[in-house]
């Protein structure tokens, strides 16, 4: 943990002194280490159950303080290096704080502020809420990036639901297909009920879309990340399976079991970003939204 936390000062000394992107982009092959991101922040727990469901409300962030141990612990056992982070401060409270401790989360201490959207340090055109995470992943030259959360959509319902796995544009499609493919054989549909309908791989790339800045700054840095969207906690169905502990416990340990499978495949890193200086998709400013938002540090390349 110490070490863990020196790393994270460092990386934020170097955002706070504002060193040039091209000089800090950490360089070199992948060094196999696997991380992990729990979504949102304590203060901002992203999507909840509308009611109770045997009795609980799940709630996103809390969900994943309690259950990443799981998916970390898979892919440790399979003799991979795992961290989990999450951009916002450590727990006050219990159970969460327990639960931080045993999984060995690193706190990045930078929780959005009405999802105040900010620069990458390392690509300062991908711009999003909760960058660090993804900034800490190419200061760690992660061999691959999960982002773990849920997903919701109004009220309650027991129709099937669009489960997707997010993966970014050049480098995250085996990694997210590996992922979907294990929870679609062991999870979904098996256990917890979808009326049929299997989880799928999305491309996410375009600026202002969700994920997407994080997404594109991993792609840059030549890193693989997926987004696990794959359970909707609006879904009765979904949500009474996470709400029974064995069943959260197998789809932590399926979704680690993904990543594992990735991880063997061989599979090779076929992109980094060759020019800092132009513009695509998803540079700060292409969407409508974003020439509408002055953000202090973000590289402007769509003119």
């Amino acid at each position: 943990m110490r070490n863990q936390f020196v790393q994270v000062i460092l990386a934020l000394a170097l955002a706070v002194l504002g060193l040039s992107a091209c000089s800090s982009i950490p360089t070199g092959s992948r060094n196999g280490v696997v991380v992990l991101d729990i979504g949102h922040f304590i203060g901002g727990e992203g999507a909840s159950t509308p009611g109770a469901v045997n009795g609980k409300v799940i709630r996103e962030c809390a969900f994943w303080y309690e259950y990443v141990y799981y998916v970390k612990r898979v892919i440790e056992r399979a003799g991979y290096t795992c961290v989990v982070c999450n951009r916002g401060n450590a727990p006050a409270t219990e159970p969460l704080l327990s639960y931080a401790r045993r999984a060995g989360v690193v706190h990045l201490r930078h929780p959005d502020v009405r999802a105040a959207r900010y620069p990458s340090h390392y690509h300062p055109d991908r711009v999003a809420s909760g960058m660090v995470s993804a900034d800490y992943a190419i200061y760690r030259r992660a061999s691959a990036m999960v982002f773990l959360h849920h997903n919701s959509s109004g009220g309650w319902t027991t129709s099937p639901m669009p489960s997707v796995i997010l993966s970014n544009r050049y480098n995250g499609r085996p990694l997210a297909s590996a992922i979907a493919t294990t929870l679609n054989r062991e999870i979904i549909n098996h256990g917890m009920a979808n009326g049929g309908r299997e989880c799928r791989v999305q491309v996410r790339y375009v600026d202002a879309d969700r994920a997407a800045g994080w997404l594109n700054a991993c792609d840059d840095s030549g890193i693989p990340a997926a987004v696990i969207e794959a359970a909707f906690l609006n879904n009765r169905h979904h949500a009474a399976y996470l709400a029974d502990p064995a069943g959260a416990r197998r789809y932590a340990e399926s979704i680690g079991r993904g990543v594992v499978a990735y991880l063997r495949s061989g599979s090779t890193v076929g992109h980094v970003r060759a020019d800092e200086n132009k513009a695509d998709e998803g540079s700060f400013g292409y969407a409508a939204e974003s020439r509408r938002l002055r953000v202090p540090g973000a590289k402007i390349l769509v003119r």
